[in-house]
């Protein structure tokens, strides 16, 4: 999502370069769906119609929260699709993304469970290493990791 909002954002810059006024318009851009009151949702409808890119960039910024909320991966594989098929390069580039680290990103909608716990553990590993260096056997190293993470064996 952050990806998402970052894209939004190169192509909110490029529009304004080009002329487009969004004064006193930037968090009604950049906020999300649930976060915005009925009158940023009129003023995004405005922008929407008088900015055609603008619209498209919206919806292709807010399908991916609701495809992380329904866990599709038919629906991920059809966003990415229609997002290389657009002709805004920020989102372009954002979909080869997802597709290069397509395992990884299907992983995550089923299982919900980033890279974080498995570096935690490593580093805690990392920690037990270091102090087990003056111990003779993998036994020692063993106590000392079971020590350190105990919630993890």
């Amino acid at each position: 999502m952050q990806m998402a909002g970052e894209a939004l954002d190169k192509v909110r810059k490029k529009l304004s370069q080009e002329g487009a006024d969004f004064k006193d318009c930037l968090w009604t851009i950049r906020s999300n769906e649930w976060t915005r009151s009925e009158e940023q949702l009129e003023q995004r409808k405005i922008l929407a119609k008088l900015y055609p890119k603008l619209g498209k960039t919206f919806g292709l910024r807010d399908m991916p929260q609701d495809i992380l909320a329904t866990e599709d991966e038919a629906s991920l594989k059809w966003w990415c699709k229609r997002a290389k098929l657009s002709r805004l390069e920020p989102f372009r580039l954002l979909a080869v993304s997802i597709q290069k680290h397509w395992r990884g990103v299907v992983a995550f909608l089923k299982t919900r469970i980033t890279h974080g716990a498995i570096e935690a553990v490593n580093g805690l590993l990392q920690l037990a290493k270091r102090l087990a260096r003056d111990f003779r056997s993998l036994r020692y190293f063993r106590i000392m990791a079971y020590l350190k993470a105990p919630i993890f064996f």
